[in-house]
């Protein structure tokens, strides 16, 4: 089958589209990702063996003609054409069309291909507007087009037309059939690892200093002052400053909050803020690492949806540290993996980081988390229902 993935950002890279990609290319399929162009990079070219077709580069990369050329909306011309012009000669394809903004352009090129729809929900966006909303200050224009009223009309409108649609999660599903859609057009395919992900290697256990990593955006629904301000509290509970070291790696709108956080906390011995790393130096942290941060704000969308962090964190054998976002509290709850904190409760956090100095209490959720990858949460599970839901719509 020919198959179009439409990705809205620029590409490389997303581990979940290569994933998914290079899943589908296994079983035969002829596979093109269809990406943005903000960089203005060659509009066709192949990357690990997947053939990449992206939106004319016509203005300087990253300024705002190029931005507007980009936008990811439904009636962007330059969308339209682009991936008409990838469908061309390809009747009968499937396309599949990562999150919500680009499925009614899909729908509208799709009339004159007989081309199938897939919609890989990896984040409900009604939700996740609302909560941006919430816990940050975006520009006029973008509070406009990032209306959760005015996607969740949009989302009620696309949904039915579309072929199948994949979730991430179990919460997301339900959501989806109580707004009536049927069963047999919805999939769990979640962002699990590969196992071969660290080579088979776990971490061993040793020692009372917690070395914790969190690897991901620096946003204010990702808590992670709250993980900073916590530290502050665990070394007001009398334990050393040296006894912690959180590593946080990422780029976004709070780094420079969280930097003056960490300096006006006087923490600079037990929390660096590193910024943007390669996958290298981010393996290095992870191996050095003994637990996994995820001390998320509790919203509706974190409680429809699943960072791959937490799976890394588990196959990795880290203990997860987190809030009680619903997907990841029942998850940690039935692997036994971690601890769960009260959300925004900055006590509890710093209890809780207490609590895993201990390093057989460490080294049993670690293992749990490593059994429980193995066992279920993997990429090669969640492979096998992308190709379910894959035939399911096949001619």
């Amino acid at each position: 089958m020919n198959i179009l993935l439409v990705y809205k950002e620029d590409y490389p890279w997303d581990v979940r589209v290569e994933k998914i990609a290079l899943s589908l290319i296994s079983r035969g399929h002829d596979v093109t990702i269809v990406a943005r162009n903000r960089q203005c990079s060659k509009t066709t070219e192949t990357v690990n063996g997947i053939e990449i077709v992206r939106l004319p580069a016509l203005f300087k990369p990253d300024g705002l003609l190029n931005k507007l050329l980009n936008l990811p909306v439904w009636f962007n011309p330059f969308w339209i054409w682009t991936l008409r012009s990838a469908l061309r000669g390809k009747p009968g394809a499937l396309i599949i069309v990562r999150d919500l903004p680009l499925v009614k352009t899909a729908l509208l090129v799709a009339r004159g291909a007989r081309a199938k729809i897939m919609l890989d929900m990896a984040e409900v966006y009604p939700y996740m507007y609302e909560s941006g909303r919430q816990f940050s200050k975006g520009t006029n224009f973008e509070s406009m087009i990032k209306s959760p009223a005015l996607a969740a009309r949009y989302e009620a409108k696309v949904l039915p037309k579309i072929d199948h649609t994949l979730v991430m999660i179990e919460e997301s599903r339900d959501r989806l059939l109580q707004m009536g859609l049927s069963p047999q057009r919805v999939s769990i395919v979640s962002n699990t690892p590969p196992l071969d992900k660290f080579s088979g290697n776990t971490h061993q256990h040793q020692g009372r200093k917690l070395r914790l990593v969190y690897v991901g955006f620096l946003t204010k629904l990702r808590g992670l002052d709250l993980l900073i301000e916590a530290a502050y509290e665990y070394v007001k509970l009398g334990n050393e400053p040296s006894s912690l070291k959180i590593d946080i790696v990422g780029k976004g709108a709070e780094r420079e909050h969280l930097i003056a956080l960490v300096r006006d906390l006087k923490l600079e011995e037990s929390v660096t803020i590193h910024g943007w790393l390669d996958h290298q130096r981010v393996d290095e942290l992870m191996a050095q690492a003994n637990v996994g941060a995820l001390t998320y704000r509790v919203c509706p969308h974190w409680n429809h949806t699943i960072p791959n962090k937490i799976f890394d964190y588990m196959l990795a054998g880290l203990p997860v540290l987190a809030t009680e976002v619903t997907p990841i509290n029942r998850i940690i709850n039935e692997t036994k993996s971690g601890l769960v904190c009260r959300d925004l409760d900055i006590r509890d956090i710093a209890e809780k980081l207490q609590t895993l100095r201990c390093p057989e209490l460490r080294s049993t959720l670690g293992n749990n988390g490593v059994n429980a990858v193995r066992a279920k949460y993997n990429w090669a599970n969640d492979e096998q229902r992308l190709h379910a839901a894959v035939n399911s719509i096949a001619p």
